[in-house]
């Protein structure tokens, strides 16, 4: 686990079947010590993250990003939070939900994007420094200070999906952390826009590095 940017700390998993990280981040808030999509951990960052603060909530970008959060919360007792649509999809019942706009623990806003691979894909902006967004699957940082779509067959509509982004446009932050891929920690905002100017955007799995 290290401090990707000031005060926020993020640890990775590499993914066999994708070939890219699977990243989860966490925080010191007046809410406690925030986790978003927490990502498989070794021993090591285990006690690295103890050393923050006992986890009190967990806020999840979607259904799929489960990780080690029921495990979390059996050892700490943290509140595992997502949004409505993605709650009756979950392995586990959630302890919290919220809908598109709400403020959640962490001074985290909720921004869902619609036409994504769930219905409750939704991106948590920060109001830190210059603006952090926190996104799961709705984009993957690949490749590197770039940005990407899952494969088309995940998505119903691909062509909608892609169009979801644009919501993403109409709030200001400079850094973009992915929960898959490789984050921008600068200039993010403009990433997102020359990914939205770009035609194909769909990975092929497993990426090649």
């Amino acid at each position: 686990m290290r401090q990707i940017i000031p005060e926020i700390f993020t640890w990775s998993w590499l993914s066999p079947r994708h070939n890219y990280n699977f990243n989860g981040y966490a925080f010191k808030s007046n809410d406690g010590l925030i986790v978003i999509d927490p990502a498989i951990m070794d021993t090591f960052d285990m006690k690295l993250l103890q050393k923050l603060g006992t986890p009190t909530h967990i806020l999840l970008t979607n259904k799929d990003h489960e990780r080690i959060a029921y495990e979390m919360r059996e050892q700490f007792g943290a509140k595992i939070h997502i949004h409505k649509n993605d709650a009756p999809l979950l392995k586990q019942q959630p302890d919290q939900t919220f809908d598109n706009g709400d403020l959640l623990p962490g001074n985290l806003r909720a921004i869902n994007i619609s036409n994504n691979k769930s219905p409750g894909e939704t991106a948590f902006l920060l109001p830190q420094g210059k603006g952090i967004l926190f996104i799961g699957d709705a984009i993957i940082g690949w490749p590197k200070g770039e940005f990407s779509l899952l494969p088309t067959t995940i998505y119903k509509d691909p062509q909608k999906a892609k169009e979801g982004i644009n919501v993403l446009l109409e709030y200001d932050y400079d850094t973009v952390l992915v929960g898959d891929g490789e984050p921008v920690l600068e200039n993010g905002k403009e990433a997102i826009r020359r990914f939205l100017d770009r035609g194909d955007v769909h990975l092929t799995l497993p990426v090649q590095r």
